[in-house]
């Protein structure tokens, strides 16, 4: 599915109590992302912590294809990050000239698809939406998308596909970058990114 088809088939809404009101209940298969964009997702509003927004169909407001929040983040280049990852990272991103210790992002902090409409396209349509949103017309110098990805299989491979990379390979070295104990693993979540310069668009639309 192209961003073109799912904005024929959908709009898309900011998660307000209104809206939400209105709307038919919303489930993609895990109940913590559910309960996130019936319940959390109004205060992280209200406190500005991020947005969430809602693509419903055009010939049915009420029903939900696919919900997902934004926040501002960045990359952060610490000393927990190693000098085999960090080179890997500035490399990859042509960033080694500059001597930033925070790249500017956006988290995509939760994102999912009605389980109705799962495999029908929607999940990558709308990522392909949220790259195309920051890349064409960038407001803020907003240089990648971040994911703390649900370390599941079909989580991973979902962002893997669409070009998600991680910014650090080894799980092991990645809970010491985020100040989690070993005794944890395996990690609830891993760390991946998308950088907006892989997305090609027209000079005059940048």
């Amino acid at each position: 599915m192209t961003i073109d088809q799912l904005l024929d088939t959908c709009d898309i809404y900011q998660a307000t109590e209104e809206k939400l009101a209105t709307c038919k209940p919303f489930s993609c298969g895990d109940e913590d992302l559910d309960e996130f964009f019936v319940k959390d997702s109004l205060l992280y509003r209200k406190k500005l912590l991020g947005k969430t927004y809602l693509f419903c169909l055009k010939n049915d407001p009420s029903t939900i294809i696919t919900a997902f929040s934004l926040s501002n983040d960045s990359i952060r280049i610490t000393n927990r990050l190693t000098d085999e990852y960090k080179e890997h990272f500035l490399e990859d991103a042509e960033l080694r000239d500059k001597t930033m210790k925070r790249f500017p992002g956006v988290l995509i902090g939760r994102l999912g698809t009605s389980i109705e409409y799962a495999g029908q396209g929607y999940g990558s349509a709308v990522m392909d939406f949220i790259k195309t949103l920051f890349r064409v017309n960038n407001r803020t110098g907003c240089r990648f998308l971040i994911v703390d990805a649900k370390n599941t299989p079909d989580t991973l491979r979902y962002y893997e596909k669409n070009d998600f990379k991680y910014l650090i390979e080894d799980e092991r070295l990645e809970a010491k970058y985020v100040g989690i104990g070993l005794a944890h693993l395996p990690l609830n979540t891993r760390l991946m990114y998308f950088d907006l310069l892989n997305l090609k668009v027209d000079d005059d639309k940048q």
